[in-house]
């Protein structure tokens, strides 16, 4: 019966052995396949009675600013999904919402990223950052910064650089500006944070579909090649 124990004992340590190898393998492929860390939260800006800014066409129509950057917003989410990536949105559907109601909803999910859509009133791109004290000579200016922010703010420039170039390489005859000024709104959000003004109504058609999904590419290519340098 020894002999057959011997053998038993060499079958069970080579299936220990290979179930340890699998298990590995399976942890490994989940890993590559996956993208940890890639959760965008997308904020559609106004909502509800805030209509933002209101064009109102040659044939009597209105576009709302709300109305637009919900439809941006909710084309990003789909492309940045379709690419791999974690996408969620602050404001679903129509509905005011105010800084603090913005700022739980992005903080309750904890993502890695957050992106503000608004129009401009201009036919250029505006890029912002929230501006960082630097020092501490107006207190009052440093206690009302909000320190959440504090910690990305790199990082939140290095998405805005990725945004910026992104831009340029898809609209090569459009203007795009980048600042860095005081935001509420970004101050709050422990994550790295932009805010993108789109070109206004009066110089981008967003009766048209494509408007949105081509500004939904270059969203994507921006968070793909941020999230390569992380």
């Amino acid at each position: 019966m020894r002999p057959r124990v011997k053998v038993t004992n060499k079958i069970l340590s080579a299936f220990i052995v290979c179930m340890a190898f699998m298990t590995i393998w399976v942890q490994t492929s989940r890993s590559a396949g996956s993208s940890p860390g890639e959760i965008v939260a997308v904020d559609a800006g106004h909502g509800g009675y805030d209509d933002g800014i209101v064009y109102n066409t040659r044939s009597g129509q209105q576009i709302k600013e709300k109305d637009a950057d919900l439809e941006i917003a909710r084309a990003i989410i789909s492309t940045l999904r379709a690419g791999g990536t974690g996408a969620f949105a602050v404001r679903p559907i129509d509905r005011y919402m105010d800084l603090s109601q913005r700022a739980r909803a992005v903080q309750a999910k904890s993502p890695d990223l957050f992106l503000s859509i608004h129009l401009s009133s201009t036919g250029a791109f505006n890029i912002y950052v929230t501006s960082v004290p630097q020092g501490q000579d107006d207190l009052k200016q440093f206690y009302l910064y909000s320190n959440r922010q504090r910690p990305y703010i790199e990082k939140s420039r290095g998405f805005a650089q990725a945004l910026e170039q992104s831009i340029r390489q898809a609209f090569p005859g459009v203007n795009v500006s980048y600042m860095e000024i005081p935001l509420p709104l970004l101050d709050r959000i422990g994550a790295p944070a932009v805010m993108l003004e789109c070109p206004g109504p009066a110089y981008f058609n967003y009766r048209d579909t494509n408007t949105a999904g081509r500004i939904a590419q270059v969203v994507a290519n921006a968070v793909m090649v941020f999230n390569a340098k992380r």
